[in-house]
């Protein structure tokens, strides 16, 4: 046990299992927040000492008549899982939050040794058949192994309480048994004697130090006392980012002594009270406990729209309807909300979805009041992290419309003349008609007289 016990301690020469670990790709948090995306973390490593190992020979010698079978188990293993949620938020910079679920950490540890020695046989005799199987009488079994689970809230930072921990006794096994008589009291009438059993509690406790993100290219992390880290925004339609989970782990021993004593004098018997007397070994020392990367993959959203429409010529207090195109080019899905200051756009489309990949309208209509150049911003807000607000201006000269029907100094223009004869000419002028007549007919009497 001296040796089992030492070794445990003795975490430094632990080897560790493969832990498991995933990549992740978060997702939308929900519509009602369109600037956050979720991804989960989950992570697991178990570690067991270079001792461990289960030793199991089996019946043997195979095909013999008697047979013996020995059976050696030694344990040490540790295993902590977490889970939880890594939560993107923005506007820019990307705000990244590790949250950890209510009961998603476990810590359980598996200690012990079990030393075991069987027989069996099976003969004949005389025509009978005699068997038998079972412990070999005379050696003493040993069994002492310990398991337990215990559920703790994630990231159990250090520091923080109640700590993530779990401790696990082994049953009580007789260490000991000595009779009093003719040994050690020989005195006529006195008989009695001493026993000593035993057990051992096996404790470990974690906690979580920081979690890092891309590591190997920059220093960004959390812990206790910051439990959110910043990330700057490229205009990409997605970031990747590792996540690295550093911990620690301490481990403790205590030795229980449950001594036993009684004696019998003329018929009575006294006995001692039974006590536990623990004996705690020195606990080992922190013992880094670090997890597999995950990757998380946050796919976000990415908008495009043309900032400038040049619209020509608009008639004034006339409803005039514009569709103004925006695409999302990254991997979530935009989300919109649009306005426009001006008074003379009405935003019809005040509220749109665009998956990725794919276009949609937003319906403006435009009534200029007055005549001359207008320049009409609409604004776009969406959950484009690095891109929040996109105007789109509206652009273009309001005229009003050419008059209809006669005015009322046009009564004779709509006479209709032949042409070439002058007559629209002489009715403007307003000369009568019966001068004209005189005029010409002194004209002929003039050349008559030539003649």
């Amino acid at each position: 046990m001296r040796f089992r016990l030492t070794s445990l301690l003795g975490a430094a020469l632990a080897c560790v299992l493969p832990g498991a670990a995933h990549a992740a790709t978060a997702s939308m948090c929900s519509l009602a927040e369109p600037r956050c995306e979720r991804a989960s973390l989950s992570v697991s490593r178990t570690e067991k000492a270079p001792f461990d190992f289960d030793f199991d020979t089996g019946w043997v010698p195979s095909g013999s008549p008697v047979q013996v079978r020995l059976v050696a188990k030694l344990h040490s293993r540790l295993q902590v899982e977490l889970s939880g949620t890594l939560d993107g938020t923005w506007p820019e910079p990307l705000t990244l939050t590790p949250k950890g679920s209510k009961a998603g950490g476990r810590i359980s540890i598996n200690e012990g040794v079990e030393v075991e020695a069987q027989g069996r046989f099976s003969v004949t005799v005389a025509g009978n058949n005699y068997s038998w199987t079972g412990r070999i009488p005379g050696i003493p079994s040993v069994n002492l192994l310990a398991q337990r689970s215990q559920t703790f809230d994630p990231w159990a930072w250090k520091g923080q309480l109640p700590a993530a921990s779990v401790t696990a006794d082994t049953p009580t096994q007789p260490v000991a048994k000595v009779p009093l008589t003719e040994q050690l009291i020989p005195i006529p009438g006195i008989s009695g004697g001493f026993e000593l059993d035993g057990s051992v509690s096996f404790s470990a406790t974690y906690a979580s130090l920081r979690i890092g993100f891309d590591e190997p290219n920059g220093p960004r992390a959390v812990d206790l006392q910051n439990p959110a880290t910043r990330l700057l925004l490229t205009r990409a339609p997605s970031v990747d980012t590792g996540v690295f989970i550093h911990g620690e782990v301490v481990r403790r021993a205590t030795l229980h002594f449950i001594p036993g004593f009684y004696f019998t004098i003329l018929g009575r018997t006294f006995n001692l009270p039974i006590a536990n007397i623990p004996l705690a070994l020195p606990a080992s020392k922190p013992d880094p406990w670090d997890f597999d990367r995950v990757d998380v993959h946050i796919p976000l959203p990415q908008i495009s729209a043309v900032p400038d429409i040049e619209l020509g010529s608009v008639p004034v207090n006339t409803a005039t309807p514009v569709l103004i195109k925006v695409s999302d080019l990254g991997e979530e899905l935009l989300v919109l909300d649009n306005t426009s200051p001006h008074s003379i756009a009405f935003v019809d489309t005040r509220h749109v979805t665009v998956s990725p990949n794919s276009s949609a309208s937003v319906r403006v209509v435009l009534t200029p009041d007055q005549a001359g150049k207008f320049d009409v911003p609409v604004l776009l807000s969406s959950n484009d992290p690095v891109k929040p607000v996109t105007e789109v201006h509206l652009r273009g000269i309001a005229e009003k419309k050419s008059a209809v029907g006669p005015g009322p100094d046009s009564m004779d223009d709509n006479v209709e003349t032949p042409s070439g004869c002058g007559c629209d000419v002489a009715a403007r002028s307003r000369v009568p008609a019966w001068a004209g007549l005189g005029l010409v007919a002194l004209v002929i009497a003039r050349r008559r007289r030539r003649w």
